[in-house]
């Protein structure tokens, strides 16, 4: 009934625990696909250990591609009716599938969307979603969740976004390959927001599960805390391609107002990036790095039109350093706020 595509890259210390919360699942009638993505450690041979206790675990061994194209591979290879996707780092309720796909059958559905769990050292934090469950049809799919996807309404406090992840969807495999929707190998950033937003704007109906399955490991390694070496130039790339897209299905206009926050919101972490500690880039290069990202024309347009009188303060100051293109102090302001982040554990 499901396929579960789990990309692996020299994750060797978490793969027994994620693999067991599949090979436990409630639901029985799955096959777990593992992909070793041309590892370093002893991912292989756990994964060869693994697949041998079950004969639901196939395995894929190629070069590394990146995760992109593992994901296609499992994609290429599944054989069930049903895709969800589980990063090796990552684990799962042991219900979780056969909660989702009673869910998804029942409504209907093309994806059912479910919840998360936020694991850090510090502690567990469930993430929920404003929807407590049922289902979203057609133009109010575009409303309640393509846009949430994107950015958040405003820069207002208590605004949330709905976090982009594959991991949290069970999709059917016929929507895929109806829609052709692939994972883009040349994206080293936000693959998972694009076939989410592409996957949503194709499909009629989708089933919220209000339960939280999905446990979202956040460690000094993971890509949402390290430093990542040409953050912005990706990311723009990556904001190009989801534009492509919603001109592509027509929706370009009506999400205007939603990708030009994300614009801001990109802006914002390439800022924090260049700050990071482990960002080794000499401070004068760092400095040039920051002014080119605040001189970014589309940057500059969208900061204009921004109404900044409901924003929080934090961010008002922010935005207001952005529009003054003051790079030391943005610099300066990010490296103390990444510190205190780190010291609060909130990553």
């Amino acid at each position: 009934m499901v396929s579960i595509i789990v990309p692996v890259y020299n994750a060797a210390p978490y793969l027994n625990q994620c693999v067991d919360s599949l090979t436990n699942q409630t639901l029985k009638e799955i096959e777990i696909i593992l992909i070793n993505d041309g590892s370093t450690d002893d991912s292989l041979a756990v994964c060869m250990a693994l697949a041998a206790t079950d004969d639901r675990i196939r395995l894929i061994d190629k070069p590394n591609g990146g995760v992109s194209e593992a994901r296609n591979d499992g994609l290429r290879a599944a054989t069930g009716e049903y895709v969800g996707f589980v990063d090796p780092d990552d684990w799962v309720d042991e219900d979780m599938y056969e909660h989702m796909l009673a869910t998804l059958t029942a409504a209907q559905a093309d994806i059912c969307m479910c919840n998360y769990v936020k694991e850090a050292k510090e502690g567990t934090v469930p993430v929920l979603m404003k929807h407590s469950g049922g289902t979203i049809e057609k133009e109010a799919i575009l409303d309640e969740i393509v846009a949430n996807v994107i950015a958040k309404p405003s820069f207002r406090s208590g605004e949330t976004d709905i976090m982009g992840s594959v991991c949290r969807l069970l999709i059917s495999r016929e929507l895929l390959e109806r829609g052709n929707i692939w994972f883009d190998k040349e994206v080293a950033f936000m693959e998972d927001l694009l076939v989410c937003v592409e996957a949503f704007l194709k499909c009629e109906r989708v089933a919220i599960d209000a339960g939280a399955y999905y446990h979202y490991r956040v460690h000094e390694s993971s890509t949402v805390m390290a430093y990542k070496s040409k953050f912005y130039q990706r990311q723009k790339q990556a904001f190009a391609k989801l534009q492509e897209l919603l001109v592509r299905e027509g929706k370009a206009a009506a999400l205007a107002p939603r990708m030009a926050n994300r614009c801001i919101i990109i802006a914002l972490l390439a800022l924090a990036n260049e700050a990071h500690k482990d960002n080794p880039t000499p401070f004068r290069e760092k400095i040039r790095n920051i002014d080119a990202i605040v001189a970014d024309e589309e940057l500059a347009a969208t900061l204009e039109k921004i109404e900044l009188d409901n924003v929080e303060p934090r961010k008002k100051l922010e935005l207001n350093l952005m529009k003054k293109k003051a790079s030391v102090r943005l610099y300066l302001y990010y490296s103390v706020f990444n510190k205190i982040k780190a010291a609060l554990g909130k990553g």
